[in-house]
């Protein structure tokens, strides 16, 4: 459906760089994500990416690496990478950011951050809230911690900070085409 109505998958850099100084988007430009480490987007969404010449972002939970056979290894995340996906932080396991506190930030973040640096060879700049929850609070240890945006889900955006605050739209496992192209239109289509 979105190669069909004339999609593109954009990366995030060129998102922060629209979002940051204005620059020029492709018609119908998308950011594919992808949270968690599951297995089936190696084996089923790369397969669909690389069909229709897309690239999406991998929001990497790193104790799912190899965790068992359901979860993508090391190889397959760096094999993403070489292919020109962005490999991203989603947290060591996925706790609720809000509740973060002291070493929390590099147990949770900056570790993590680090291992998929190894994996990949290059820095990692992104990062996912996991369940898509956020504090303000939290917003300028990012900050600290090299990320140049994070990604969360339907809330409104961190009117102070919202480069760290980028809505998704979470696209369900039972929506049809139809519903998909509806959601994208009604809810993102009237943003920016």
């Amino acid at each position: 459906m979105l190669a069909d109505s004339g999609w593109h998958t954009i990366l995030p850099d060129e998102l922060v760089d629209y979002l940051t100084k204005g620059r020029q988007l492709p018609a119908k430009a998308i950011v594919l994500t992808f949270d968690d480490t599951d297995g089936d987007q190696f084996e089923v969404a790369r397969p669909e990416l690389i069909k229709y010449g897309f690239k999406g972002v991998f929001f990497i939970t790193t104790t799912n690496i190899a965790k068992n056979k359901h979860y993508m290894d090391k190889l397959q995340i760096k094999q993403l990478f070489d292919e020109g996906n962005v490999i991203a932080c989603h947290t060591q396991d996925h706790t609720n950011f809000k509740k973060y506190k002291d070493q929390d930030w590099e147990i949770q973040i900056d570790k993590p951050t680090k291992k998929l640096e190894k994996i990949t060879g290059q820095p990692v700049k992104y990062f996912a809230f996991p369940f898509g929850e956020w504090n303000s609070a939290g917003l300028p240890e990012l900050h600290k911690l090299g990320f140049k945006a994070a990604f969360q889900l339907s809330e409104p955006r961190d009117p102070g900070d919202p480069i760290m605050t980028i809505r998704r739209i979470l696209g369900c496992g039972y929506w049809s085409a139809q519903t998909l192209d509806y959601n994208l239109k009604h809810d993102f289509g009237r943003l920016h």
